[in-house]
């Protein structure tokens, strides 16, 4: 039988690179802020108050927004919130919030946040700015200028690709600039932000120190929703997907990963209603680490 050697060599290159192929799916953390505390100033945050107002970024924990939902922290003890009252005499808010700087920018390197508003009568809207040279308010070249959606209660996930910054140290900005904002304006309510993340492929990232397989989000979902686990040594990993009978339905991912903590993305689109489970097992020096973790699918 005569065997075709080209065939043969993309056949062989095909079954070397498989081990590898979930790089193409996952997301190393490189970076993250989860507000634990209030004190983010001495960590390179800076917060601007441009207008000049009594009112600036304040933090807050979960609290009874206006009776209209529970608002709690996407992640961590506390979240940013701005409102109507931010405005100065002039009925205009300009209040930054400007990331420390970020390290060596890699192709195909994202950073997201969460947010969400009220988004009842008063609409919010929030700007995005990147500086390359330094955390000055002037120096921000203006990305993303976007209506924040609600309802109360509700997180919605803004990302940005920094691939145009390869090589190159950043500083990123969500500015909450309004005209006509304040008790008597038409074009402010209340916003609040959470939770930012550097994510992309290579080395480096934020360290860890135990196994963990977080909760996904959102949840209920559809059709998408995030999965995040750390690992605090390199680690073979796969995570599996199982309808509630325990029949398996899909892998996420399986390979091998380094120290650090990855975000993945579960797209359900295939399947139907219901509730499944996902279960990550990582297998290191120091043994295996499973856990289980129920998902529910709304269409």
């Amino acid at each position: 039988m005569l065997i075709n050697i080209n065939k043969l060599k993309v056949i062989l290159i095909v079954i070397f690179l498989f081990p590898f192929i979930h790089d193409s799916y996952s997301q190393r953390i490189k970076w993250e802020e989860t507000f634990e505390s209030e004190d983010i100033v001495s960590k390179g945050w800076r917060i601007v108050n441009r207008d000049s107002s009594d009112g600036t970024v304040t933090f807050f924990s979960p609290f009874e927004f206006f009776k209209l939902a529970q608002q709690n922290a996407y992640k961590g003890n506390y979240f940013l919130k701005l409102n109507f009252e931010n405005a100065n005499s002039k009925n205009v808010t300009d209040d930054w919030i400007i990331t420390p700087k970020l390290y060596n920018i890699q192709e195909n390197d994202s950073i997201s946040f969460w947010c969400g508003a009220i988004d009842k009568v008063f609409k919010d809207s929030l700007k995005i700015y990147i500086s390359e040279t330094d955390n000055e308010t002037g120096s921000f070249i203006l990305k993303d200028y976007f209506k924040v959606d609600g309802p109360a209660g509700s997180w919605h996930k803004k990302s940005y690709d920094l691939s145009e910054f390869k090589g190159k140290n950043i500083y990123f900005a969500v500015n909450y600039y309004l005209l006509n904002a304040g008790p008597t304006g038409s074009s402010s309510d209340n916003v609040w932000i959470d939770y930012f993340a550097l994510t992309g492929k290579g080395y480096g990232g934020t360290d860890v120190s135990s196994f963990e397989l977080n909760q996904n989000f959102p949840n209920p979902f559809n059709p998408s929703t995030d999965i995040s686990f750390s690992i605090p040594q390199n680690s073979d990993v796969i995570i599996r997907i199982y309808d509630i009978t325990g029949k398996e339905v899909s892998i996420l991912v399986n390979g091998f990963y380094q120290k650090g903590k990855y975000s993945l993305t579960f797209n359900g689109s295939n399947l139907a209603s219901g509730v499944y489970f996902y279960k990550m097992t990582a297998t290191g020096e120091a043994g295996e680490f499973t856990d289980t973790k129920k998902l529910e699918l709304i269409k």
